[in-house]
């Protein structure tokens, strides 16, 4: 009866650890590498005219699949379809500029982060001395910007009294609303922020205080163990050999990836 129970035991641990590795030993044997995101959300993933991938995220991922020895396969989908492709299996990662929340880690696993930001305020450069803070902005008749199920998105309607909430698809359409004076402000994360300000300089101007600061990290079904367990791995020798401090320098820091769009 020991023998059996022992045996028993076994076979429940090896169908334990089969079920939580089995992904990453299928993309092994695939030699596929499927990360699903929504192009346009730069400096982290955006593609050029000619459709090639440029960004951080992109960098980070076609160096993991480089370690792990397999073709990276980027698959563009809108933001609000991410997690639903990543849980029925259409891709092995999702990833954006997303932030930990307490939400998602309820239906997802997420690395170890991979960047340290928040969600700040850009208004028209006009407006600089009208709105410097987001009481400023919380006033009837102002309209704030935000992408569709972002965390800005969550913030801000559980702040808000006052001011009205504008939800688009996209970033461009962030910049568009504001620039177009469609809206009084738009609300994303601070790098993003920052390169729209920096893109259109004398047009838009970034509000000094951030609405909040958040961990960046990318998302994993919560049975993927081993598959997370590899790509931490991963992220802790790239910091340690001196690639993730370049990557962010280079993409996150300063607009020098630009010249990868005219090269693409």
């Amino acid at each position: 009866m020991k023998r059996i129970t022992l045996l028993l035991s076994l076979l429940c641990t090896f169908s334990h650890f089969n079920l939580y590795s089995q992904t990453l030993a299928r993309i092994k044997k695939e030699k596929e590498l499927k990360v699903c995101t929504s192009a346009g959300y730069a400096p982290f993933e955006v593609k050029s005219s000619s459709g090639e991938w440029i960004g951080f995220d992109i960098r980070m991922f076609e160096l993991f699949a480089k370690k792990l020895n397999v073709k990276l396969n980027m698959i563009d989908i809108r933001w609000e379809g991410v997690f639903p492709a990543l849980l029925s299996g259409k891709c092995d990662f999702i990833t954006g500029g997303m932030s930990i929340t307490k939400e998602r880690e309820k239906v997802i696993r997420f690395s170890t982060p991979i960047y340290k930001s928040g969600n700040s305020l850009v208004i028209a450069e006009k407006n600089k001395d009208k709105y410097k803070t987001l009481a400023d902005l919380d006033k009837a008749g102002v309209k704030i910007a935000v992408k569709t199920g972002n965390t800005a998105d969550f913030f801000l309607k559980k702040e808000l009294i006052h001011a009205k909430i504008y939800r688009f698809d996209t970033n461009a359409d962030l910049i568009t609303a504001v620039l177009e004076n469609r809206t009084d402000a738009f609300a994303q994360d601070s790098i993003f922020s920052l390169m729209a300000e920096q893109e259109h300089k004398e047009k838009l101007h970034i509000l000094t205080d951030k609405l909040n600061y958040e961990d960046l990290a990318v998302g994993l079904r919560k049975k993927d163990t081993a598959l997370l367990k590899e790509f931490n791995q991963f992220l802790s020798e790239w910091k340690k050999n001196g690639g993730y401090a370049e990557a962010v320098q280079y993409y996150l820091e300063t607009d020098a990836w630009r010249a990868e769009l005219k090269q693409k």
